[in-house]
């Protein structure tokens, strides 16, 4: 089992009438055996992305309670675990042979994700955060006829972001962050076949992740939470942007009330919302009727509180404009909000 805890860089000697090329991984390359680390020191970028991973998970242990390290350690093994299978053509760890063009890319992507899920493990306003994942790969039963498929095995990756905090608001702000993503991304069961000749979990990929968005002094944590399904042989995936506001204090999730109030705010919100549309997207919008808006714009998921100056909401692509303008947002001014801010909505922000 490959270890990543060091950088080794491993200089191949020429030998006569050719050229090799440097080498670097995490591991000793002399001793690769099985065909994924094989991979690893024969791919320079496959190499490369190793070397970096390494490099990233002593970063995102480092500093770290005993606890969280060894919640990262066992996500990493489990990633490990998985890394060995996502990129086959049936599952299962390849056991000979050699990864082909699309395995390679495979495990680039797969290498790249797990390095960017790393860095997520920082400190923000003094709040330690550290990343849990979970993931999951089955044979496409659809695909399994066909030798050159790129799309031979299903893969499902859920990432968040947990506080590494013995006290406080840790363990009510973890419990939330767990269950918003089995919301998001419910975990198959473990009795699920994988040779099963239907199921969305074996004809298609996603990935989901809750990381954090904003940390407002003692206040909020808010969470941006990004999915992305890919069915096989699909044109395109399906994505969404939405946001969780926690308030450390209540320890709960943020309603509407918390933020506005006051009879009529749901309404006077939707038509400042519309003008909003209007004014930011002009012959883009395309919205057949403006009564959609009224609970989308009252949704707190939809509400990215990052800007001083405005509230801005978020849409997904088809709601309000062609898939291709993507996932676009308004702002609706604080100040046109004022007469419907709820007590304590100064703190929120």
């Amino acid at each position: 089992m490959l270890r990543f805890v060091s950088i080794l860089a491993l200089t191949l000697v020429p030998s006569a009438g050719s050229v090799h090329a440097v080498q670097a991984a995490s591991f000793d390359c002399t001793k690769a055996v099985t065909p994924f680390e094989r991979a690893i020191c024969e791919n320079p970028e496959l190499s490369v992305a190793d070397q970096r991973l390494a490099v990233t998970y002593e970063t995102a242990t480092g500093g770290l309670s005993d606890l969280a390290r060894g919640a990262v350690r066992t996500g990493q093994r489990e990633w490990l675990s998985y890394a060995q299978r996502a990129c086959t053509k049936d599952a299962r760890p390849l056991t000979t042979g050699t990864y082909d063009e699309r395995g390679v890319s495979c495990l680039l992507g797969v290498f790249s994700d797990r390095s960017a899920l790393l860095e997520q493990s920082r400190m923000i306003d003094g709040r330690r955060f550290f990343p849990m994942a979970r993931y999951e790969a089955f044979p496409d039963p659809y695909e399994a006829d066909n030798p050159d498929s790129w799309f031979p095995v299903a893969r499902h990756e859920l990432s968040w972001v947990e506080l590494d905090d013995a006290e406080g608001p840790a363990q009510t702000f973890n419990d939330m962050v767990r269950k918003q993503g089995d919301l998001v991304a419910p975990a198959s069961s473990e009795e699920s076949d994988p040779d099963a000749d239907e199921g969305e979990a074996n004809n298609s990929d996603t990935r989901n992740t809750l990381f954090v968005h904003e940390v407002v002094g003692q206040s909020r944590i808010s969470i941006k939470a990004r999915t992305y399904w890919y069915g096989h042989g699909a044109a395109h995936g399906n994505w969404s942007l939405t946001y969780r506001h926690y308030l450390v204090e209540k320890g709960r999730l943020m309603e509407a009330g918390d933020l506005l109030a006051g009879a009529g705010w749901e309404k006077a919100l939707q038509d400042l919302a519309l003008k909003a549309a209007k004014a930011e997207h002009g012959d883009n919008l395309m919205l057949d009727d403006p009564r959609y808006l009224t609970d989308v714009v009252a949704d707190p998921e939809r509400w990215d509180l990052s800007d001083p100056y405005a509230l801005i909401i978020q849409f997904q692509p088809y709601e309000i404009a062609a898939y291709a303008y993507g996932a676009p947002n308004i702002r609706v001014r604080w100040e046109d909000l004022e007469p419907y801010l709820a007590e304590g909505a100064y703190e929120i922000r």
